[in-house]
């Protein structure tokens, strides 16, 4: 009897040990819910459908403004998704650049974000044209905090809708072109978008501080900066901006292949710090009306299997241990916190998007 006892006894003290060991581990990926909070799925398709149910994704599907090309196409594709698979892709919204200059354009502008927001739009984005490619009548360059805009800005903030934030580039788009870089391949091809030896293109500095400048304006605007709020090279200026402003926040999408270039120890604690104030995305793109050719199976297969692969590449690195493969380089993984994971794969999207609400919307 006094055997049995010290032998329960022993199980009893050994189990908190074990049962606590699975509620801060990883869960495997299948299991983690996420939403990738930067996407562009612009076709009713039943493999991608089936896709991000098999992985437990769902996703928020961002219309953008890229030359004004296919605007009224994007948004009915997207708000017809919505209708009919209302978990897998709830909406953010865009509008037009074109006619800026026209009176009442911002009464327009906002009169169509208001019939997108009664289609459930959660929100609009902006494009990195503002401040990059857009100009006012005498030539000079149109930032990001305009007075044009202020308008547009406090009606999102009064409809109480997010602004998603693509502004600037990457740093290295003022730098010469590096092959060693993860953003060469784009800014070989993009040349437009490729500012080495033209200052008349304004610094990404300058836009920076004019992003700062919205939420200075409109305190309580909630801003998303998309692809770690274009300061993917710098975590420290980007903490700044995060105690600054309450209302900001940031999505690592398309920057994780730069994140894994930097000490994993000091993304690692950034993360952690900033543990409410950071989304995962991922930032692909299918939109099959920019092709001259209605995309084949080969192409759309090609498509779901490099989704796949980004999906679980990407959480090794942030829930992963020791070294691991992220786009043929090896790196050190993040091993971040069960809960910390929870926060940046899916809580603070749903909280910040009010994803909850838009899931059930009828």
């Amino acid at each position: 009897m006094k055997h049995t006892l010290s032998l329960l006894t022993t199980l009893l003290l050994a189990l908190p040990a074990i049962s606590a060991e699975p509620a801060e581990a990883a869960p495997p990926f299948e299991a983690m819910r996420k939403v990738d909070a930067h996407s562009h799925m612009f076709e009713d398709d039943p493999a991608f459908h089936a896709l991000f149910r098999r992985l437990n994704i769902q996703t928020v599907n961002i219309c953008v403004n890229v030359g004004g090309k296919h605007l009224e196409r994007m948004h009915e594709t997207a708000f017809d998704l919505y209708r009919q698979h209302p978990q897998l892709y709830p909406v953010i919204s865009t509008f037009s650049l074109q006619g800026c200059d026209e009176s009442g354009y911002t009464d327009k502008v906002n009169a169509w974000l208001g019939q997108t927001f009664e289609r459930g739009a959660l929100g609009v984005k902006i494009w990195k044209e503002i401040g990059l490619t857009l100009k006012r009548p005498d030539g000079s360059f149109r930032m990001p905090d305009d007075a044009l805009w202020d308008p547009i800005y406090a009606y999102l903030a009064k409809s109480e809708k997010v602004l998603y934030a693509h502004l600037a580039e990457p740093l290295e788009a003022w730098l010469p072109l590096d092959k060693d870089s993860p953003h060469y391949s784009y800014y070989s091809r993009q040349k437009q978008f490729h500012f080495y030896g033209r200052p008349e293109i304004p610094s990404h500095e300058s836009i920076m501080v004019a992003r700062d400048r919205i939420m200075e304006k409109h305190p309580t605007l909630v801003v998303v900066g998309a692809h770690v709020g274009s300061l993917e090279h710098d975590l420290d200026a980007l903490a700044k901006r995060l105690d600054r402003y309450p209302n900001f926040y940031a999505e690592v999408s398309a920057r994780t292949k730069t994140l894994v270039r930097q000490p994993s120890e000091k993304v690692r604690a950034f993360l952690i710090k900033y543990q409410d104030r950071v989304l995962y995305g991922l930032d692909a793109g299918w939109q099959p009306y920019f092709l001259a050719l209605p995309p084949g199976d080969e192409r759309r297969n090609a498509h779901l299997q490099l989704l796949e692969t980004s999906y679980r590449e990407d959480y090794a690195y942030y829930a992963g241990t020791g070294q691991i493969s992220h786009q043929g380089r090896q790196v050190e993984a993040l091993n971040l916190p069960r809960a910390v994971l929870e926060k940046f794969y899916h809580q603070n999207a749903e909280r910040v998007f009010l994803l909850k609400a838009a899931w059930e919307r009828k």
